[in-house]
């Protein structure tokens, strides 16, 4: 990612590492996303299926 400014990152609570490590086992801090990654999950532009 090419700017800090860019991306936005949600650091994780124990509870969710663990989750994360049970389901992938794999280790994680943190989920970082850029702007436009989190704009997708926020506020999906495809909601309705087409021809609706």
């Amino acid at each position: 990612m090419s700017n800090a400014k860019d991306t936005f990152r949600i650091d994780l609570t124990p509870e969710q590492k663990a989750t994360i490590r049970n389901v992938t086992g794999k280790d994680a801090e943190a989920v970082e996303l850029s702007v436009e990654e989190l704009e997708a999950r926020i506020a999906p532009s495809n909601i309705f299926p087409k021809g609706k």
